[in-house]
C-alpha cells in the first residue's frame, strides 16, 4: 500500500481518536467509518464512506485529503481531481496538496483538448485534429489520459476512412486521397503508441489510399505514410505491398525494390521471382 495514503489516513484515524469518546458530526462518523474500512482493505467501502462524510461537510478537510489519496490509489482519475482541488482550496498553505491539484488540471486539459480535437476532425479540420492529438500524446505521462488520445485517435482514423468511402463513391478520389492519408497517419500514431504494430482495420485503408491516389492520377502520394509505417511496423503485409505498387508505377518500373518489398510481404515466390527476372532483363536492356 503506497506510504502517503497510509500515513494521510494514519493521521486522520489519529485525529478521531480523540473524538472516539466524545462528541462527533454525523460526517465525522463516516470518517471514522471509512478509515476503519480502510484498515480491513475494503477500499471500494471506504471510499463510500468518504464521499456520504463529504457530502454532509464538504469543508470537512480530512475527508477531502483521504478520498483524494484513496481515490489516486483506485484509479478514480476524475474523483481524484476534485477532491485534491477542493483540498488545496481549504488549505492553500499545503504545497503538496497544491502540486497534486496543479497535476490532476492539466490532465483534465490534455483530456479536454483530446475531445476537441476529434470535434474538428468532425468538422472537416483534419489535419489540425491529427496534430493536437499527436501533441496529446506527445505530453501526456499518464496511461489514462494515453489511452483517451489513442481512442480519439482509433475513432478519428475510422471517421476519415467513412468519409474517404464516401468521396470515392462521389467520384472524387483527390478530395478521398486526403481523408484516407489523414486516417493512415492516426493509425500510424495509434501503433507508435501501442508498441508498434499497425491496427489490422489499416490495412483495408492503406489499400484504399493507394487506388485513391491511382484514381488522382498521383500514385506516389501515399509514397511518405507508407514509408513512415514500415519504419514503425517493418513486416506489415499491406504497407509493403502498396509501397511495392508504388515501384512498380514508376517509369521505369524499380522491380528490384518491388521484389523485396512483396517479398517481406510474404507474396507467392512465383511472383516474388517474376520481379526479379525483369530487374535482371532491366539490367542487361
Amino acid at each position: 500500500m503506497p506510504r502517503t495514503i497510509a500515513r494521510a489516513l494514519m493521521l486522520v484515524s489519529l485525529a478521531l481518536f480523540a473524538l472516539v469518546a466524545g462528541c462527533q458530526t454525523e460526517a465525522q462518523k463516516h470518517l471514522y467509518k471509512a478509515d476503519e474500512m480502510f484498515e480491513n482493505k475494503q477500499y471500494e467501502e471506504a471510499k463510500k464512506e468518504l464521499e456520504e462524510s463529504i457530502k454532509l461537510d464538504p469543508n470537512l478537510l480530512d475527508a477531502q485529503k483521504s478520498l483524494a489519496h484513496l481515490s489516486e490509489f483506485l484509479g478514480d482519475q476524475a474523483a481524484a481531481a476534485k477532491a485534491y482541488q477542493t483540498a488545496s482550496m481549504l488549505d492553500p498553505t499545503d504545497q503538496k496538496l497544491m502540486a497534486k491539484a496543479r497535476y490532476y488540471k492539466a490532465l483534465s486539459l490534455l483530456e479536454e483538448q483530446a475531445d476537441t480535437a476529434l470535434a474538428d476532425i468532425e468538422a472537416g479540420k483534419t489535419e489540425e485534429g491529427i496534430r493536437s492529438l499527436k501533441e496529446v500524446l506527445r505530453t501526456t505521462k499518464t496511461k489514462a489520459t494515453r489511452e483517451k488520445a489513442v481512442t480519439s485517435l482509433k475513432k478519428a482514423a475510422s471517421m476519415l476512412t467513412s468519409k474517404g468511402d464516401q468521396l470515392m463513391k462521389g467520384k472524387k478520389p483527390a478530395d478521398a486521397l486526403a481523408d484516407y492519408e489523414q486516417s493512415a497517419q492516426a493509425y500510424l500514431l495509434v501503433a507508435q503508441a501501442s508498441g508498434g504494430q499497425l491496427d489490422p482495420a489499416a490495412e483495408p485503408v492503406l489499400r484504399s489510399l493507394s487506388e485513391a491516389a491511382k484514381d488522382a492520377g498521383d500514385p506516389e502520394a501515399p509514397f511518405r505514410v507508407l514509408n513512415d509505417i514500415l519504419t514503425v511496423d517493418p513486416n506489415n503485409t499491406a504497407a509493403n505491398m502498396e509501397l511495392a505498387k508504388i515501384y512498380l508505377f514508376r517509369k521505369p518500373p524499380d522491380y528490384i525494390t518491388a521484389a523485396d518489398l512483396e517479398e517481406r510481404a510474404g507474396a507467392p515466390d512465383e511472383e516474388v521471382k517474376k520481379l526479379r527476372d525483369l530487374a535482371k532483363r532491366q539490367r542487361k536492356g
